[in-house]
């Protein structure tokens, strides 16, 4: 009887030794009392005894062996005592700080447990779907929520509504009171996303200072009552550094989920153009996409353009055209064009400026437009003309600006008081400190500047007064009716003789007709 017990023990030892290097944990419960028969170390560590080796546990009492898995113990008695031994599994199970898949099966005089960690899976899972600063999910993994929520959608007649969110001038925060400050505003935001949603809601960081958020079995009215109360969350918060106080805001679109978008792709489109409007709107707004008025459409005809606009800024594909600026005093010879900019359509045509320059303006485009204009005037300039070249409001927060019209001026020795550059006067009172600066640089090398569709600000005259241009062009849209108007008549004349009192020369637009310009004279 020794004889056989000891060969019994060694048979143990021997399988013991075979389980020890397996990746997994290994436990095998006797029938025989219910008690371990074999375990490896990788069983001891998981089921949580650290500083104990196999044989330290050979031929305890499971109950003893699962005192510190509570979850495994309650199974084990239900499904294997006193004699079922039936199978089961186990998911996500948490003994100490291990996450455990947990696997019981029969044998022949026992049952076998297989235990697998999954703590480093189930953390990079965690990795690979929440963003690790506002723990909302990731782009991807809200696309996949969103494609589900839309089929959905169209197979049940179930509503529901996509939000875009763009915090509001995010990089003046980042820039003056640092990174840390902008990530600790954009934590704050995420938390106020997180409250105002519903159990069955999703919010995600798709990047950047750019939210999303899912709002399923909603109307349209509803999700916009939860949109505006984060905007209103949003509005009431403020970074403060170093006696500087930031006010922040958000801009959000709506975009229905329902059977009138074929994809979400198109539904995505939708939700951004909405956050769009709103951000043209003025920003700190909700705007719910209108699809009666084609404002979907509108947008798809914008990013159309964008191929178009590339290829022409590659392949040379814009050509100029100047309009002559004629003095009224006809003693005058001045050659004085307006450089006007086209663009040569792959099918041949040509394409008007306020068909792609919206589309330019939306994607970012305009400074590397306005350069290519700059690059061929300076090229082409000759003696004795003088032109005007409109440059964009993006292009005016352009720093790199100056020295790269000073480098063109010197690379094809152009004289300064032959350019005067255009600038809307929209555009000047948008960032009136940088446009005030750049001007200021500019006009120290001699060049001009002329503020363009004067008259259309609510303040032009305040800004114009601390303004250092040469020339005012007065909007078309007082010009083109001072023959027939007397509104327009002596708002142009108004304007004329204040900006004349001020040493400045003005230019009127749409100057198409002998009355208006009788009118003009009559004017000065």
């Amino acid at each position: 009887m020794d004889l056989i017990e000891s060969n019994h023990a060694t048979y143990r030892q021997q399988l013991c030794r075979i389980v020890r290097t397996i990746p997994f944990g290994i436990i095998c419960i006797s029938d025989e009392g219910m008690s371990v028969s074999i375990i490896n170390t990788k069983g001891v560590s998981l089921l949580g005894f650290k500083d104990s080796a196999p044989e330290d546990h050979i031929d305890s009492h499971y109950s003893l062996m699962f005192e510190n898995a509570p979850d495994l113990k309650n199974k084990f008695e239900v499904m294997v005592l006193p004699t079922n031994k039936k199978s089961f599994d186990l998911q996500g199970i948490q003994i100490g700080e291990s996450l455990l898949n947990i696997k019981c099966r029969t044998m022949l005089h026992g049952m076998l447990i297989v235990l697998e960690d999954i703590t480093d899976h189930t953390a990079l899972k965690h990795e690979a779907t929440y963003d690790s600063l506002t723990q909302l999910v990731k782009r991807q993994f809200f696309l996949d929520k969103l494609d589900l929520a839309f089929d959905k959608s169209v197979k049940r007649n179930v509503v529901g509504a996509l939000l875009f969110i763009d915090v509001d001038r995010f990089k003046p925060v980042n820039d003056t009171a640092g990174h840390s400050s902008g990530d600790q505003l954009l934590k704050r935001i995420a938390t106020i996303l997180q409250n105002r949603v519903r159990s069955r809601d999703t919010a995600a960081r798709l990047g950047g200072d750019e939210f999303a958020v899912l709002l399923e079995d909603c109307s349209p009215k509803i999700a916009q009552g939860i949109a505006e109360k984060m905007r209103k969350d949003v509005e009431s918060m403020f970074i403060s550094y170093e006696g500087k106080v930031f006010n922040i805001t958000i801009s959000i679109g709506i975009a229905p989920i329902n059977d009138t978008y074929k994809n979400t792709k198109m539904l995505i489109n939708a939700a951004d153009t909405a956050c769009q409007y709103s951000k043209n709107g003025g920003r700190n707004r909700v705007h719910l996409i209108d699809e009666e008025e084609g404002e979907v459409e509108a947008r798809l005809v914008e990013v159309g353009w964008l191929a178009e606009i590339n290829k022409a800024l590659s392949n040379d594909g814009f050509f100029l055209q100047s309009q002559k600026i004629m003095p009224l005093d006809l003693s005058v010879h001045d050659e004085h064009y307006e450089i006007l900019i086209r663009l040569k359509h792959s099918n041949g045509s040509t394409v008007m400026p306020n068909a792609f320059l919206p589309g330019a303006e939306r994607y970012d485009l305009m400074p590397s437009i306005d350069r290519w204009v700059l690059l061929e005037v300076f090229r082409n300039i000759r003696k004795n003309q003088r032109f005007s070249i409109n440059l964009s409001g993006q292009t005016l927060s352009d720093l790199e600006l100056p020295s790269f019209i000073l480098g063109l001026q010197n690379r094809f020795g152009v004289l300064s008081e032959q350019i005067v550059f255009e600038i809307t006067e929209t555009a000047a009172i948008q960032n009136i400190g940088k446009t005030s600066a750049l001007i200021d640089v500019l006009r120290s090398k001699g060049f001009s500047f002329s503020l363009d569709d004067f008259g259309t600000g609510l303040s032009s005259f305040s800004y114009l007064k601390n303004m250092n241009v040469d020339y005012v062009k007065i909007d078309g849209a007082f010009v083109r009716d001072v023959a027939n108007d007397n509104v327009s008549y002596v708002i142009v004349k108004s304007i004329n003789e204040i900006v004349h009192s001020m040493g400045l020369k003005t230019v009127a637009e749409y100057v198409e007709s002998n009355e208006i310009l009788d009118k003009l004279n009559e004017i000065g």
